[in-house]
C-alpha cells in the first residue's frame, strides 16, 4: 500500500509540475515578436490617428470625385426650357418641372408636389410637378416656359 501511495504522489507531482511548466511557457510567449501585446496608449496615440488620417483621405477623395460628377452631369440645378404650341415634353422618372408661363396639360398624370395630389389635365403655373415614370408627357397648349430638373426631351 505504501508503494501505491508514493506512486500516486509522484504522478500528482509530475502532473502539477507539467501544468506549471506549460503555463509558464504560455505566459512567456505573450508579448513576443511573433505575438505582440498592444497597449491602450499605443492605440490612442499611434494606431487610431493613422487609421483616421487614412479614412479622412479616402473620404476627401470620394467627395471630390462626387463633386466632379455632379458638375459634369449638369443636373444639379433647374434648367429653363421653352416649347412652342403643340410640342410635347417627354419626362423620365424623377424629373421635376415647374410651369412658369403659358398653358400645358398632362395626359399621363404627374404628382403635384405643391398640393400633394395627382395632376391630370391642365397644369397650374408655379406648381412643382414630378414624373413618377418614364415617358410621361406634357403637351404645350400655347408657347410655354418650364423649369426642369432631370432628363427630358422636346418633340
Amino acid at each position: 500500500m505504501k508503494r501505491n501511495k508514493w506512486t500516486t504522489y509522484l504522478a500528482c507531482g509530475i502532473l502539477v509540475l507539467t501544468t506549471l511548466v506549460v503555463a509558464a511557457v504560455a505566459v512567456g510567449t505573450q508579448g513576443s515578436q511573433s505575438n505582440p501585446l498592444v497597449t491602450l496608449s499605443y492605440l490612442n496615440e499611434k494606431a487610431i490617428p493613422e487609421i483616421m488620417a487614412q479614412v479622412d483621405k479616402k473620404v476627401e477623395e470620394g467627395t471630390k470625385e462626387l463633386r466632379e460628377q455632379v458638375k459634369e452631369s449638369g443636373q444639379a440645378s433647374f434648367q429653363t426650357v421653352e416649347a412652342e404650341k403643340g410640342k410635347t415634353v417627354t419626362l423620365t422618372a424623377g424629373t421635376q418641372i415647374l410651369l412658369r408661363s403659358g398653358s400645358a396639360s398632362c395626359v399621363d398624370g404627374l404628382i403635384d408636389l405643391t398640393t400633394g395630389e395627382a395632376a391630370w389635365g391642365e397644369l397650374s403655373r408655379n406648381h412643382l410637378y414630378i414624373a413618377t415614370g418614364d415617358g410621361q408627357k406634357v403637351t404645350a397648349a400655347e408657347k410655354i416656359t418650364i423649369m426642369t430638373l432631370g432628363t427630358y426631351t422636346v418633340k
